[in-house]
């Protein structure tokens, strides 16, 4: 058996945007979407990099959950690079990371398609929990005249998501501001507190505004319980209600939900066909807790008052926009 190469990792700067956008362009090209957040990925997550002496090679990001998970995402390896472990080497590493954190689980979702991914993934210790399509819809032109409103986590609330058809076949698993989280009880208070959890008549729907991470008009569903068919069919109208141009879900994979999705005028989404959900639970007995800031954290550190706030402040928001609460979890 050959030797397995040792490859040297460290955390990603500023500095390296230009490295990483020619590593994304050979990896995926010229229209990776990851080119258009590199300095999100950058600025407010903890980027990996991996080296073969100083070139990079791969990268790889992590972003805590607030579930106390790590969500895993964005890995690129260069393609002269790929099968010799560079993957494995970064999700090593933050491994480490989320130990030192006292997480206790990573997540990720690669493509069935990449097989060198699903590959490298579990032999790194990953399970297989759920497969998921991405779909999407423009908005519709009228807004919804259904009574969306917002749903408290009651025992009656919390019985028909724990017996859901539809989070029975996606293992309970639901997509939330681009990670997934199991919907189990802590969970879904969490979400209700929040307010991301909405619904009308018998339908329940997890709702999140995605526009921040990726500087699009989009809205996230996350179908919970009810009607799938109903759910899609409102969704356009939803996100049109809600200024949104465009809708996404993540929906259990199978031929019967990508047909009711089609009906409805959904269509897959140029990434995200097939996407296996990974996880690996840790063991965090023994692990002593640190704090990984952010650079854009870091940089605020440095200066005070609005400044501070302002350089935390989502893109497009000034201390006292709407989610100037945020930094207070």
């Amino acid at each position: 058996m050959a030797e397995e190469t040792v490859w040297r990792t460290r955390r990603a700067s500023i500095q390296d945007r230009d490295a990483l956008a020619s590593l994304c362009r050979s990896a995926v090209g010229p229209d990776d979407y990851i080119l258009r957040v590199l300095d999100d990925l950058l600025l407010r997550n903890v980027t990996f990099v991996a080296l073969d002496d100083d070139r990079i090679v791969g990268s790889m990001t992590y972003r805590e959950v607030f579930d106390g998970s790590a969500w895993l995402s964005a890995a690129r390896t260069h393609p002269r690079y790929r099968r010799k472990g560079v993957a494995l080497a970064l999700v090593r590493a933050l491994e480490g990371v989320a130990r030192m954190k006292g997480l206790h689980a990573l997540r990720l979702w690669s493509s069935a398609s990449n097989r060198a991914g699903v590959a490298a993934f579990t032999r790194a210790g990953f399970r297989e929990v759920a497969r998921f399509d991405r779909i999407v819809s423009d908005a519709a032109r009228s807004p919804t005249r259904v009574s969306l409103a917002r749903i408290a986590l009651t025992e009656d609330t919390w019985s028909r998501i724990e017996g859901s058809p539809l989070l029975a076949r996606t293992n309970g698993y639901v997509a939330h501001e681009w990670a997934f989280v199991p919907l189990d009880r802590a969970n879904a208070h969490y979400l209700s507190n929040r307010g991301a959890l909405w619904g009308w008549g018998a339908n329940a729907v997890i709702l999140a505004d995605a526009s921040e991470t990726f500087g699009d008009d989009v809205l996230e569903m996350s179908p919970v319980h009810g009607d799938l068919r109903a759910i899609l069919r409102e969704a356009p109208r939803i996100a049109r209600g809600r200024e949104r141009g465009r809708v996404e879900s993540f929906v259990p994979h199978d031929e019967g939900t990508l047909r009711i999705a089609a009906d409805a005028g959904f269509a897959p989404g140029s990434w995200g066909k097939e996407a296996i959900l990974c996880e690996r639970l840790l063991d965090v007995a023994k692990v002593v807790r640190r704090v990984r800031k952010t650079y854009a954290e870091i940089n605020a550190s440095k200066r005070s008052g609005y400044a501070a706030l302002a350089l935390l402040a989502p893109r497009g928001h000034g201390h006292t926009g709407p989610h100037e609460d945020r930094w207070n979890r």
